[in-house]
């Protein structure tokens, strides 16, 4: 894309040292590992299940903790955990490692607690979203400069201002599947093609939809007759699709047949996964409406949008790799029983489409005059209510609210019920002074990562 149509105190630069990379990522990841949940979501659960059963047992199943989660898998009158594998694969290694060191104390709550349940939100929630922020503000660093809207502010407030930062700390599958899949497309557009396959098919095995991303790529390669890409993605993504059929062997006792086609107490899955035909009603849920839109939820993304084909250029878009499976995934979330995602925070099940559209168009903000003024409300708006779900109720908003924000989040913001704060748990310090301490660290931290960058732009 040209600079053209940029601010005069906008200029190209060079990708950031890496000093200044790890200050960056060390900021965002102790910011984002500041809330840990330790709730017994079903969904996380499930993971932990699994993870505990391994640990203790040396056993993919989950009978001795069954009765904990709904989310579940029934197998030959045995149950197991029905999600993507990965996420609890990742976790495994550390949690068998600290069982085996001594380090997790069975005699209480065995090996599924809530210590558990803090590694799993920090492997699979802060961690992601630490590194999903930095390559982002990596992206923006090497694109357009300005004075006032540095990379990290342009990084940093969208997406701590979104429910994606309400994920994280969070055991969940799409801030680590969306991680992967981030990483997938850098390589993609390096043509780094056998990475980008692994990686891409790693985020499958976090969240077996974002597998229309993959799919879309090899399509998009094969109708420019480009069949030794193809052929790369399909020979890096492999390894990981044999691990999932030898897992699919283990559990179901076929390599093609997944947990979901054994879920105990939701038979109506059996057949269709729950999708069906595209609803209207969620297309407006899930995009522009206060109860699961993306740019309700995330509200910086539809001014950079909006830029990214106000560009020259945009006729090209059609066959963009990021645009065209996002699109392709919200029409099949649309088509899906619960769109909704039951008790969430925005639409977590578009969390990696919210990543790749925001790395994707981002950076077209700075390159229009209006730009910069469209930012500064959106950005702060979202903030002001991720902040204030994250003191409050985290990511639980009952699916019956119609309007979570005016009819819970704002009704109880400032009441600060998220005990779920590391100084909280390790000291027991009143929640309220953890929240106003975090909200002081977040807006130092930003701050400093601000005048480091004004100082490299004046200089």
């Amino acid at each position: 894309m040209e600079l053209t149509t940029a601010e005069p105190d906008q200029v190209a630069r060079r990708g950031p040292s890496r000093r200044r990379t790890v200050l960056f990522f060390s900021i965002n990841l102790f910011l984002c590992s500041w809330h840990l949940y330790e709730g017994m979501n079903d969904n996380i659960v499930s993971r932990a299940a699994m993870v505990a059963a391994i640990t203790e047992d040396g056993t993919l199943r989950i009978d001795e903790f069954h009765e904990l989660t709904g989310d579940k898998s029934l197998i030959n009158g045995h149950y197991y955990s029905d999600k993507a594998p990965l996420p609890a694969f990742i976790v495994l290694p550390f949690w068998w490692a600290a069982d085996r060191l001594g380090w997790v104390d069975r005699a209480d709550e065995g090996t599924l607690n809530v210590r558990l349940l803090r590694l799993g939100g920090f492997l699979c929630g802060s961690l992601p979203f630490a590194i999903i922020t930095t390559l982002l503000w990596s992206r923006l660093y090497r694109s357009v400069f300005n004075r006032w809207l540095t990379p990290s502010l342009l990084a940093m407030l969208p997406l701590f201002g979104s429910f994606l930062f309400v994920f994280s700390g969070s055991w969940f599958g799409h801030l680590i599947g969306a991680a992967f899949l981030l990483g997938a497309f850098i390589l993609l557009e390096r043509k780094q093609l056998l990475s980008s396959g692994a990686l891409a098919a790693a985020a499958v095995l976090c969240e077996y939809t974002l597998v229309i991303f993959p799919l879309c790529w090899m399509l998009l390669a094969a109708i420019r007759a480009q069949w030794r890409d193809v052929l790369r993605i399909g020979i890096g993504a492999l390894p990981f699709a044999v691990l999932l059929l030898v897992y699919n062997g283990i559990i179901t006792g076929s390599a093609f047949s997944i947990g979901y086609d054994h879920l105990a107490g939701f038979g109506y899955r059996k057949d269709t996964y729950g999708f069906g035909l595209i609803d209207p009603v969620a297309v407006f849920g899930l995009s522009i409406s206060d109860y699961r839109g993306l740019f309700c939820y995330m509200p910086v993304l539809l001014p950079a949008l909006i830029a990214l084909f106000v560009l020259p250029g945009w006729r090209k878009l059609w066959k963009d790799p990021v645009l065209v499976p996002a699109f392709l995934m919200f029409l099949l979330i649309c088509a899906h029983g619960m769109w909704w995602g039951g008790w969430t925070y925005g639409p977590r099940h578009l969390t990696a489409v919210a990543v790749l559209l925001a790395f994707r168009s981002f950076p077209a903000l700075l390159m229009i005059r209006w730009g910069a003024w469209a930012f500064w409300p959106m950005a702060l708006f979202g903030v002001v209510c991720a902040f204030a779900a994250k003191s409050t109720i985290w990511f639980s908003c009952p699916d019956t609210q119609r309007h979570p924000l005016t009819e819970l989040v704002f009704r109880i913001a400032g009441t600060f019920h998220s005990w779920m704060q590391w100084p909280h748990y390790l000291w027991d310090a009143d929640p309220a002074i953890c929240t106003r301490t975090f909200l002081v660290l977040f807006v130092c931290g930003a701050a400093v990562l601000w005048y480091r960058e004004r100082r490299t732009f004046a200089n």
